[in-house]
């Protein structure tokens, strides 16, 4: 048995939870918390302002892909760190911030540094605690790192108040949790991947268009799989970019909005149907297009528009098992073929030109998007910058593009 404050609970609790690192401005509502990750040996990374000490919580978490922990003072400390949770709720990352706060006993009566600061965070958190009791730090703080990591990521927020973090109590009367979950896989239904592969076996201008959740879910080797055994190009945004390198023959950075008004479906990946996609609404999408989401969180599924289909479940495994039914639906595996062609429209096609140049891989006629009529004028993605519309030998040192022919073979 030996007795510990309440500073000396909150280090001990994240040092179980494998936290190595918190960024902080010092404050002296928080300072038993320093004494204790000296114990436990956190290290202290001082910043020189609370939203920079937020972001840098934010930014570890990214990086990690683990808890990322932000520790300030009360007051003025937990609102400047707002911008920096705020940050961390759009981009699903998992920080939990610490903040200090006004002794229990002089709660009301004006107490220096005094800010109803749940009220404050609980809008832009997954959620946002007080502890009542120094007994309760450690099953509060647990609580919270099982919030920011379970399901979709995302910021989360406790109070202390100062006199807690300095009271001391037996380490028996407060057991530190030891059953987390962080963030198992959730595997897809069998018949909603095969409805993900009939939707594919039918569509004829496919296209995938992959967010942060490929990250979180660390697919990134699932979506390059998939893409190429489907051969459909990939579009990325957020987090999601560099799932697939930019010199991939499946991965386009242009002419995005293009394609989605021109795709017939839709596959979205652990991105919300926000402002970056028009909401998912015409006229960014196509009146008639089919778009299908595969997403951790089942509150994206379907928002702002009607999904032909709603997975929730982890990206990785979806992928991957879709993967796995290729003889049923794919066009084919890319090869050394050197053009890729599909039609748009009644009255307009495009190509899709990847000729062998170097480390750049060809992709076969196979993976096409449906077939081009050679009497029809056409659109290509090429990888040089000339004016010409037909398809030459890429460059190395350009990033895929969408051009138009000249104006006289447009219809």
């Amino acid at each position: 048995m030996a007795d510990l404050n309440g500073g000396h609970l909150v280090a001990r609790t994240l040092k179980q939870a494998g936290v190595g690192h918190i960024f902080t401005l010092c404050g002296g509502h928080i300072l038993p918390i320093y004494d204790g990750c000296v114990t436990e040996g956190v290290e202290v990374v001082d910043m020189r302002h609370e939203q920079a000490a937020a972001h840098a919580g934010d930014a570890y978490a990214r990086l990690t892909r683990n808890l990322g922990v932000a520790i300030v003072t009360a007051g003025p400390g937990v609102t400047d760190a707002v911008t920096g949770v705020a940050n961390a709720f759009s981009a699903r990352s998992p920080l939990l911030l610490i903040g200090g706060a006004a002794p229990l006993g002089l709660r009301g009566l004006g107490s220096l540094q005094e800010v109803e600061q749940v009220d404050l965070l609980k809008p832009i958190t997954k959620g946002a605690w007080t502890v009542s009791e120094t007994r309760q730090i450690p099953e509060v703080l647990t609580t919270a790192i099982r919030t920011a990591l379970t399901g979709r990521p995302g910021p989360v927020f406790v109070e202390i108040p100062v006199d807690l973090l300095m009271t001391m109590v037996e380490d028996r009367m407060a057991p530190i949790p030891t059953a987390y979950v962080h963030r198992r896989p959730v595997a897809p239904d069998p018949d909603s991947v095969q409805k993900l592969a009939d939707l594919f076996a039918q569509a004829e201008r496919p296209m995938i268009m992959a967010g942060s959740g490929v990250y979180w879910d660390d697919a990134a080797a699932d979506l390059r799989d998939f893409a190429e055994a489907a051969g459909v190009p990939v579009f990325m945004n957020g987090a999601g970019r560099g799932s697939l390198p930019g010199r991939h023959p499946l991965a386009f950075a242009q002419a995005r909005g293009f394609a989605l008004g021109q795709a017939d479906l839709v596959l979205v990946l652990g991105t919300p149907l926000d402002f970056r996609l028009g909401y998912g609404r015409p006229p960014s999408f196509g009146e008639h297009v089919k778009v299908a989401m595969v997403d951790c969180d089942p509150v994206e599924l379907g928002r702002n528009r009607p999904l032909e289909l709603g997975l929730a479940s982890h990206i990785g495994l979806t992928l991957r098992q879709t993967t796995r039914s290729r003889p049923s639906w794919t066009r084919g595996p890319p090869s050394s073929a050197t053009a890729v062609t599909w039609s748009a429209a009644p009255r307009r096609s495009w190509s899709w030109s990847a000729r062998d140049s170097g480390s750049i891989p060809a992709r076969s006629a196979a993976s096409a998007w449906g077939r081009r009529s050679p009497s029809r004028p056409s659109f290509s993605i090429l990888r040089d910058g000339s004016s010409s519309s037909r398809a030459t030998a890429p460059s190395a040192s350009t990033a895929w593009r969408w051009r138009r022919p000249c104006a006289s073979s447009c219809p």
